[in-house]
């Protein structure tokens, strides 16, 4: 019987053969087949050879056939594996015959029955002995992570690695932002969120009431994790944040909390239509610099900060400049410049002095005042304001009404109209992002957008835009707002004049079947409201449109004040535009009471309980995706013995419960183990343990096997591994098992292979894939378990 090693050696020599014509013979006897009924075969098979036309060939494969007949009959019956015979001629010179025979009893039994005469010999029944009968499914997982792999014989393959984003019990926070992400305390000052802490009240909105309120700060921590940039359409919306913070999206089912790793482009995410406060005028305490009281007299300076100096001072922030005894304006417009000329010389009581400069085309206001330059240098302390201020504390924390007079006042400097929107475009984008947030306070909704700038040729700044775009947006943006230029307010006029009622801002948070079963269970039709895609939630629809397509056609009382409610939600929904993936960074979490805040515009989650909540849900979808590409894996594995699952307690028997595994697979499960480490190492672990439900599989067999040749070989007893002290031993007669490495040379392998099976002795081929093997391999690649001790 022909070795695994000689087997591969043969086929290695047999594969390189070519014919110059049909004349190699190929013939495989299967094991308990009559060895004379082959014989006979062969006999009339040289008959039909006799009619091939080619002289040469006909030659070549008469002496094969002859040769492969003069074989047989040295065999009283079929060895018990069965034979293989290949004969013919293998002389690459053209006219020349060299034949040649070659004749084994295979490794395992032969069930193939073959008679052929080709180019080439038949070999592939043959190489399918060398090839792994069995195979084992590997899968090491906890509620993190998961490597699904094969033992394919000795071999271990990593097939599948895969992560859920399931945070540990033990981990603290872990719903983070990212560090300047902006937040609005009670008292409507925006911060980021990295500078927030313990006590603070901060917004939040109170679900039951749906309407925004304060909550009490609880907790915040610090982290390091990978963040997600995600931007929103209609209105445009961007928040950075970690796979496990938590969202609330509007689905089918309603409104649901999800994490960042649960969501997907195209979901909805619930915004605030708008943030109530309740808030006082502010009053600015001032001190001037040592001036003559007499100076000190001529000047007006408000006790409080009312809506005419807010609007100063947006116009400033916009537009202005400080020098240190004056202030300078610089405006396009006339009748804006004497707005601000007349409105400053009211509030302070000192003259503002206009001129146009023609050379420069602009209109120029100068208000000399050293208090009041001391003034405005209080409250906006950055040298480079354009580019490093922020919205005034002061007029954060102020009434509604002046913090519309302050965007007035930057609108007037900065704003401008294009087509049937607002716009707002500067190089600060901190400041923009503060706006965006403040707005909300107004009901107003706008887009924040960011650009790189690369058509101005005189700033490598990136460029931020403000849009305001929606009509309801338009039409308090004039009622509360408005610009003082009359050119910009008949712009503002026309474009709410022609706007659209349709828009894809301010939508319902309802989700249209909800709605849909409304009507039905009042005994309504849903076609005669003519939204058909709004009914089976594939399409949204503003509030607006609601009102005029739905609750305007309704006439009982009681349903209308019903849908009514959805259409005065202060919720509203914003879909996702893209998720785009950051690296990882250091991240902000925080708590709250009400387990809720605004983020950039956006109510998020984070509630502890709910988090724990959340994260059994998390392993359990992880549970059923490991199943699925199992399924995908080894479902149709022709070869596959059995699989292994290892991980740590109770986390593998969880996964049989609910990984929703089908029966296939799971009556393929042969045995689970506790393994702690779930990657390509974790594998290598699970075999390991896995020695009782894998002890006839090579790997198992040749880590036996070199383990108790390396303990005979520390004893100094019964092992050998010098080829010279082996080559003695075999000519004692005292080698039970010859074991040598695949990575030997093969004319060694061979030679020492020879003298062992002499004096039948057991010959063990092993690889280097195992570190055992490894090992072995640094040894020489030969060893030697003897019989008796020489």
């Amino acid at each position: 019987m022909i070795s695994k090693f000689e087997l591969e050696e043969l086929l290695e020599e047999l594969k390189k053969i070519r014919g110059s014509h049909t004349e190699l013979v190929t013939v495989y006897i299967p094991a308990g087949q009559n060895i004379n009924v082959v014989a006979k075969q062969v006999e009339e098979e040289k008959g039909t050879a006799s009619n091939i036309k080619s002289k040469t060939t006909r030659k070549n494969v008469i002496d094969a056939l002859e040769s492969i007949s003069r074989e047989l009959k040295k065999y009283k019956q079929t060895p018990e594996n069965g034979m293989v015979v290949f004969a013919g001629n293998i002389s690459e010179k053209e006219g020349q015959s060299q034949i040649e025979l070659w004749a084994i009893e295979p490794p395992q039994a032969l069930k193939t029955r073959i008679y052929r005469c080709d180019k080439e010999f038949v070999l592939d029944a043959l190489k399918e002995m060398l090839e792994v009968t069995e195979v084992y499914g590997l899968v090491v997982m906890d509620r993190r992570e998961a490597t699904l792999g094969l033992l394919e014989g000795k071999q271990i393959k990593v097939l599948r690695k895969m992560t859920s984003g399931v945070p540990g019990k033990t981990e603290k926070g872990g719903q983070c932002l990212s560090p300047d992400t902006l937040i609005m305390k009670s008292d409507g000052e925006i911060i980021e969120i990295k500078n927030a802490h313990n006590p603070l009240i901060i917004v939040s909105e109170n679900f039951n009431k749906e309407e925004s309120e304060g909550t009490p700060l609880i907790e915040k921590w610090e982290n390091k994790k990978q963040l997600y940039d995600i931007t929103t359409y209609y209105p445009r919306l961007e928040i950075k944040a970690s796979a496990n913070h938590i969202f609330f999206v509007r689905t089918d089912k309603g409104i649901e909390e999800k994490p960042l790793l649960s969501i997907k482009k195209g979901d909805y995410l619930i915004v605030p239509e708008k943030i109530s406060l309740n808030l006082d005028y502010q009053k600015l305490r001032f001190i001037p610099g040592v001036v003559k009281a007499t100076n000190l007299n001529k000047v007006k300076i408000p006790s409080y900060v009312n809506e005419d100096f807010a609007r100063i001072l947006g116009y400033y922030l916009g537009d202005g400049n400080y020098e240190k005894t004056r202030l300078t304006f610089s405006e396009q417009r006339r009748d804006v410049a004497y707005y601000y000329k007349q409105l400053m010389e009211e509030t302070f009581g000192v003259e503002v002095k206009y001129r146009f400069r023609e050379s420069k085309n602009y209109h120029q206001l100068r208000l000399h005042s050293l208090i009041i330059a001391q003034l405005f240098k209080e409250i906006f302390k950055q040298n480079n304001k354009t580019l490093n201020e922020k919205t005034p504390t002061i007029i954060l924390k102020s009434p509604n009404s002046v913090l519309a007079g302050f965007l007035a006042g930057f609108f007037d400097a900065e704003g401008y109209i294009s087509g049937n929107r607002i716009g707002l475009g500067i190089n600060n984008g901190y400041l923009l992002r503060q706006l965006q947030f403040s707005l909300l306070r107004l009901g107003i909704i706008s887009s924040f957008w960011v650009y790189n700038n690369r058509k101005n040729p005189y700033s490598k700044n990136y460029r931020y835009t403000l849009s305001i775009e929606d009509n309801v947006s338009l039409e308090k943006f004039r009622d509360l707002i408005n610009f003082s230029s009359e050119e910009k307010q008949e712009k503002l006029k026309f474009a709410i004049k022609n706007k659209s009622k349709t828009s894809k801002i301010r939508q319902v948070a309802v989700n249209g079947k909800e709605v849909a079963n409304i009507l039905r269970n009042s005994g309504l039709r849903t076609d005669d409201f003519h939204n058909p895609q709004f009914f089976v939630n594939k399409r949204q629809m503003s509030k607006e449109i609601f009102k005029l397509r739905i609750l305007n056609k309704i006439k009982d009382e009681e349903l209308r004040r019903r849908l009514e409610m959805f259409y005065n939600s202060n919720l509203i929904v914003v879909k996702i535009a893209k998720i785009e993936e950051l690296e990882e960074t250091t991240t902000i979490d925080i708590e709250t009471k009400n387990h809720n805040f605004i983020a950039n515009g956006l109510i998020v989650h984070n509630s502890a309980a709910r988090f724990a909540r959340i994260r059994e849900g998390l392993a359990k979808e992880f549970y059923r995706r490991i199943a699925n590409t199992m399924k995908e894996i080894y479902f149709d594995m022709p070869k596959l013995k059995g699989i292994i699952i290892g991980g740590p307690v109770p986390t593998k028997e969880d996964f049989l419960k609910e990984g929703d595994l089908t029966t296939k697979l799971k009556d393929l499960v042969i045995g689970m183990k506790d393994i702690g480490q779930t990657d390509e190492s974790g594998l290598k672990d699970l075999v390991e343990a896995s020695h009782d439900l894998l002890e006839k599989q090579e790997i198992i067999y040749e880590k036996k096997l070199l383990e108790r040749f390396f303990e005979l070989l520390g004893k100094g007893k019964k092992a050998l591994y010098k080829k010279k002290d082996i080559e003695k031993a075999i000519s004692y007669g005292a080698v039970e098992t010859l074991i040598l490495s695949k990575k030997l040379e093969r004319k060694e392998a061979l030679e020492l292979e020879k003298k062992a099976s002499s004096i039948s002795a057991k010959i063990e081929i092993v690889s280097d894939e195992t570190e055992e093997g490894k090992q072995f391999l640094s040894l020489g690649g030969i060893g030697a378990i003897l019989r008796f001790e020489i």
